[in-house]
Parts: C-alpha cells; sequence; structure tokens
C-alpha cells in the first residue's frame, strides 16, 4: 500500500515538474522599448510577460506601474542586464551597438520598424510567433484587414469630396506629415486628402506653401502649441474658419497600434461633426 502511495506521489511529482519545465520554456521576460509594441503585447493578452518598459509606454494604464528601462528606444543597458529578460522588442535604437551589447548577454533582441499598416501586420505575426500567441496574433490580423476593408467601404460609397487636410507636427519650423507617412494613411481613410503630396515621411514646409494650397482643415499634433497666439497663421482660411482638429487621443492616430483604428473612427466623427453643414464631407457611419 506505502509501495503504491509512493508511486501516486511520484507520478505526482513528476507532473508538476513537466509542467513547471513548460512554463519556463515559455518566453517569458519581455521589455519594450516601443510604445506601440508594448500596447500590442498587452492586446494579445501577453502583459503579464512584460518586465519593463520604455517612459514613452503608457498604454494601457496599467503598464505604468512596470519598471523603466529606457526612452523610446533607447535601453538603460545596465538596467536591463540586471533584469535579466529574454527578450527586448523596439522600433530601432538611436545606438545600434546597444543590440550587439544585450544579445552577447543571450538576450535576444528584435528591431524593427512600426511606422505603417504593414509593418504593423508583420509585427503582430512576429509576436505570434516570439510569444507563442498564434490565435491571438491570427485574430488580430483579421480585424486589422476587416477595419481596413471598412474604412475603404466606406470611402467608396461616400458622394462627398474628400476635405483637403494639412497635419501640423509641429508648427516652428512647420513640420507636416507627407506622403506615405502613418498621419497621411489614418487621414486617407477618415476621408482626408493630403496636401503634402510630393515630399514623403515628415517634411517642413513653408507657410507660403499652406496659404497656396489653402486647406480645408488642418489636424493639429502640435502639442503645446498654440496656433492662435502666432498672427502668421491668421491668414489661413481654415484658421479663419474655425477648422482647427485637434484629435482626441493623437497618441492612438501617430502609433500603429491596436487602438488606431478608434481613434481613426474618432477622427470621422469629429469631421463629421465640424463639417455638417458643408457638402464637402460626410461619410456614412458602420
Amino acid at each position: 500500500m506505502r509501495s503504491l502511495f509512493n508511486l501516486v506521489l511520484f507520478l505526482a511529482l513528476l507532473c508538476l515538474t513537466g509542467c513547471s519545465d513548460e512554463q519556463k520554456s515559455a518566453p517569458d521576460g519581455v521589455v519594450s522599448l516601443s510604445p506601440a509594441l508594448t500596447e500590442l503585447i498587452c492586446h494579445l493578452g501577453q502583459e503579464d510577460r512584460l518586465i519593463a518598459r520604455s517612459t514613452a509606454c503608457d498604454c494601457p494604464e496599467s503598464v505604468k506601474k512596470l519598471p523603466v528601462a529606457g526612452n523610446f528606444a533607447e535601453p538603460e543597458l545596465e538596467r536591463i542586464l540586471a533584469m535579466k529578460p529574454a527578450l527586448v522588442v523596439s522600433n530601432e535604437f538611436v545606438n545600434p551597438k546597444d543590440a550587439d551589447a544585450l544579445r552577447q548577454a543571450g538576450i535576444a533582441v528584435e528591431l524593427h520598424p512600426c511606422d505603417d499598416f504593414d509593418d504593423y501586420r508583420e509585427w503582430v505575426a512576429l509576436m505570434g510567433k516570439l510569444l507563442d500567441c498564434p490565435r491571438e496574433a491570427e485574430s488580430e490580423l483579421k480585424r486589422t484587414a476587416e477595419r481596413i476593408a471598412g474604412f475603404e467601404v466606406e470611402l467608396k460609397s461616400s458622394e462627398k469630396k474628400p476635405l483637403r487636410a494639412l497635419y501640423v507636427i509641429w508648427d516652428s519650423p512647420l513640420l507636416t506629415a507627407g506622403a506615405d507617412s502613418l498621419p497621411d494613411a489614418v487621414g486617407h481613410l477618415a476621408g482626408l486628402d493630403n496636401i503634402v503630396k510630393t515630399e514623403k515621411g515628415y517634411p517642413s514646409i513653408s507657410l507660403e506653401f499652406v496659404l497656396k494650397e489653402d486647406p480645408d482643415v488642418i489636424v493639429w499634433f502640435a502639442h503645446g502649441k498654440d496656433w492662435k497666439s502666432n498672427p502668421s497663421w491668421s491668414g489661413i482660411r481654415s484658421i479663419r474658419e474655425g477648422h482647427v482638429l485637434i484629435p482626441r487621443d493623437d497618441s492612438a492616430l501617430l502609433r500603429p497600434g491596436p487602438r488606431i483604428f478608434d481613434g481613426i473612427r474618432d477622427l470621422k466623427s469629429d469631421l463629421e461633426t465640424m463639417f455638417a453643414d458643408k457638402e464637402s464631407y460626410g461619410a456614412a457611419q458602420p
């Protein structure tokens, strides 16, 4: 009888040991130095694997309790090495040699751009592999495709002309979002037509160019800056008419992450309210 009891106890301990080993094999201990990637990791149900973040990672609210391991794309090497993570993820590193230092310490490092929808889809698929959550990743890829397709259908079905828009990232010097930038892409899905078409990325432009192009609306991303205090802006028609839109949450529009489609929906809704009495804009709600 005692030998039977010992056999049962041995098998139970063996089972527990096996479960423990299986858990240890999962890629726990992740440091994210990108706000978009931090949001993605949490959205995929893997927040418990995060052990540190960057100073810019502030969503969801719960990640603020995590230790800080550096600024956006700037790891604090000593702190991260002391944490002994299994994985560090970021869009890039300001100093590429930091990645070599971490890898030499046996820490996996994944650095890939996260600047647009294509980059986001690639990161979703990669996170599904790295964090062993393929079903969650597949679901997010499906949701992303459906949301983009939905906005495109709305655009095609709308009978009203898109609004010509200027995206102000900073006002002095005047930095805007050009062709192929993320604001350009989200603005397109919201029914906007970017007036900056020949320059990509985030170019500096002149006020004379803005006056010449005469945008219908200005989407204002320049935090802490006020166009009202700058008399040179008063000559712009959209300024005079009060057609300056400050996004409800610009991080949802400037980060290619899970919240971006809600940000686009809010942007569309606010534009529809602003131009409710105009024939130049309007789209059906889904």
